[in-house]
């Protein structure tokens, strides 16, 4: 499973964003976000034809966006279908807001009981000592690294992001003995997707995870479960959200006290 499957609507938003109004780039990643929840449905023809644009533009636009063509990028959201009903009924649910407070609460107690004050500080001993730090990460959480990134920039700590497996062949070239690897993968399937590439990287590997997968264990130097148990998918969105800032505000701390 290729680990774009969670990547498509944050690189339209982040296209749409960046675009010139009235670009074919603006009009194609306005019409696909205003239709995502039915790009499966979508051909071609009629996306070319809907926006007075080539077929040939739409291709161009899918290879910018990753995907050899518009077939691929409509198989690579059947792929998050899934992703988007957890959404639906996460969202969805009675009681909302005292069911979250509930997950909330529970979720900062298994990280703190998890992630103590010795396992923090040996976190950020390593990558203080590091002279090279990575951090690996899906785009449902790229924004929160990117925010770590700018707040550890400040502290003095320079430190590198990817997603894709790609960009990691290219970035890890820099990466030693003395480097490490921060790897968030709640579920554990971007992890999944990693283990080949990761083999001859001799870098420390850190994992943060709700994952037991047993094959992790000798893929990772240190691996840290966020939650006591097994977490249902249910809750993965509660960690993506509120899990994943907690983790980083965390680090952030004992480095700043530490350094």
């Amino acid at each position: 499973m290729d680990n774009r499957r969670l990547s498509l609507l944050y690189n339209l938003q982040n296209l749409y964003n960046q675009s010139k109004v009235g670009s074919i780039e603006y009009i194609l990643s306005s019409y696909l976000i205003d239709h995502y929840q039915e790009i499966n449905q979508l051909n071609i023809f009629e996306v070319a034809e809907q926006n007075n644009v080539s077929r040939a533009s739409v291709r161009r636009f899918c290879l910018n966006l990753g995907y050899k063509n518009f077939k691929e990028l409509k198989e690579h959201f059947s792929e998050f279908d899934e992703g988007l009903n957890n959404y639906q009924t996460f969202y969805n649910q009675n009681d909302f807001t005292s069911k979250l407070r509930k997950q909330i609460k529970i979720m900062f107690e298994e990280i703190e009981e998890r992630l103590a004050t010795k396992e923090l500080n040996q976190i950020v001993e390593t990558i203080y000592e590091a002279n090279e730090v990575l951090i690996i990460a899906s785009s449902t959480i790229a924004n929160n690294i990117r925010v770590f990134q700018q707040v550890m920039a400040i502290l003095g700590k320079r430190i590198t992001i990817t997603a894709n497996e790609e960009d990691f062949e290219d970035k890890s070239r820099n990466l030693t003995n003395d480097s490490i690897i921060l790897f968030f993968s709640i579920s554990g399937v971007l992890a999944e997707t990693f283990l080949q590439p990761l083999e001859d990287c001799i870098a420390k590997k850190y994992l943060f995870t709700n994952s037991r997968n047993p094959v992790f264990n000798s893929s990772f130097d240190q691996i840290y479960h966020l939650s006591n148990v097994e977490n249902q998918r249910d809750d993965d969105i509660v960690y993506y959200t509120y899990g994943i800032n907690f983790v980083l505000d965390s680090i952030c701390y004992h480095y700043s006290k530490k350094y």
